[in-house]
């Protein structure tokens, strides 16, 4: 049974809109819905968010928008630290109006990432952290016109730099360098055999620093983060498709069906047929 989140546990008072969590160190997450819109940003680490059995890694300045019809989840989080912020959708802000397109563009670009979608620049990130510990920080005992008009003047500028990035993403992004560049780079060539010597070359690192820098942002070398990430595209296809095993296997860089088969049963204790047959009877059934 899924857990679904009340608004009462979250929101201050029924008058609030919205309201802002700083959470530090996220652990792996069990499957829930919640009763409200939750706009999400990464602070710092990594792991995978699986929403609607869609899995995508997440790092540092991704951001992305889970709605009240959603259940989701975190898998093989490391240091993960997010900026959480709920909107109750039937809820009248006190001042700011019309966000519904920035809502919505947000959640757009972001669910899954498209083409058009680009992580937070550092600059934009550590704003964004700034306005939301504004908000954070606010305890006060009546929530009077002065808190709404400057609690909501941060959303709106929060929301504002997260459209603007989408608007400047049309251009050629800077070329990352470091850690970023390294997550970036996986999560672009997950199913491809991937050269770590000609990927230090390119990102301006040593091989030692490489690995170094991968167990500093994920908890796990490089190639059994790339098997992890595999390994949960393939249980995505498998529970939102119906496309043969054999090509799951292929698409998600096995080098065979029994590769997939193998690895599958080692890290879910199910193989991948048992997985499509585990999700057909959960769709059967709640429906």
């Amino acid at each position: 049974m899924v857990d679904i989140k009340q608004c009462e546990d979250f929101f201050p008072s029924d008058a609030h809109a919205f309201c802002v969590f700083m959470l530090n160190n996220q652990a792996m997450a069990d499957l829930h819905g919640h009763e409200f819109d939750e706009l999400v940003i990464v602070r710092s680490g990594s792991g995978f968010h699986i929403v609607n059995d869609h899995a995508e890694m997440i790092r540092r300045g991704d951001f992305f928008y889970v709605t009240a019809n959603d259940i989701h989840y975190y898998e093989a989080t490391s240091e993960l630290s997010l900026i959480n912020i709920l909107i109750h959708r039937e809820r009248p802000f006190n001042y700011i109006k019309n966000i519904e397109g920035m809502i919505q563009t947000i959640s757009d670009d972001t669910r899954p990432f498209t083409i058009r979608y680009q992580s937070l620049s550092e600059s934009s990130l550590n704003n964004i952290i700034t306005l939301a510990e504004s908000i954070s920080s606010r305890r006060d005992d009546v929530f009077d016109s002065c808190y709404f008009s400057s609690t909501e003047s941060s959303l709106l500028q929060i929301l504002t730099v997260l459209c603007e990035g989408n608007q400047t993403s049309k251009m050629p992004a800077p070329v990352a360098k470091g850690k970023v560049y390294l997550l970036d780079h996986i999560r672009q060539n997950y199913a491809q055999e991937i050269n770590w010597k000609g990927v230090c070359e390119e990102g301006g690192i040593a091989l030692r620093t490489l690995y170094r820098f991968f167990h500093e942002m994920t908890g796990k070398t490089p190639e059994k983060f790339q098997q992890l990430y595999r390994l949960l595209k393939a249980q995505e296809l498998l529970r939102t498709t119906d496309i043969p095993v054999s090509r799951i296997a292929t698409t998600c860089g096995f080098m065979n069906p029994p590769r997939l088969t193998e690895a599958y049963r080692r890290h879910f204790s199910r193989t991948p047929s048992q997985e499509r047959q585990r999700s057909t009877s959960i769709q059967q059934e709640s429906e």
